[in-house]
């Protein structure tokens, strides 16, 4: 799904996380991408308020004009065993021919038992060529 070569274990767990997020937006099932999310998340998306908890991140897809989404891993890192910081370029496709929206996505995993989860996610703009 990921146009990234996986060299890492990290980057292999990070991208596990992502596919799942990026099948979700793909087919607009906020089900599914609020499923690799934690129960507790903090969320900052492309609005100006951050929110908490699986069930917001539901809500803020839920209405979501995405067609798609496409990312590249740009770096993953272990901070400790359970917790692995991601970085990576997303583009958001909308409708109607409106632009690519680009970001930076920043996440944080956490592991809980077998599960990775995202319990920290955030969007950034990507700085314009100088």
């Amino acid at each position: 799904m990921a146009s990234t070569p996986r060299e890492t274990p990290d980057e292999v767990v990070l991208a596990q996380v992502l596919d799942v997020w990026k099948h979700g937006i793909d087919v607009h099932d906020t089900a599914e991408i609020s499923s690799v999310f934690a129960d507790d998340v903090l969320f900052q998306g492309g609005k100006p308020s951050p929110t908490r908890g699986r069930a917001s991140v539901a809500a803020y897809y839920d209405p979501d004009p995405l067609i798609g989404v496409e990312y590249e891993l740009i770096d993953a890192r272990r901070s400790s065993e359970h917790v692995i910081v991601g970085y990576s370029a997303a583009h958001f496709a909308f409708p109607d021919g409106a632009p690519t929206v680009h970001r930076h996505l920043t996440t944080v995993l956490e592991r809980t038992g077998d599960d990775w989860l995202i319990g920290h996610y955030h969007v950034s703009l990507v700085p314009a060529a100088h």
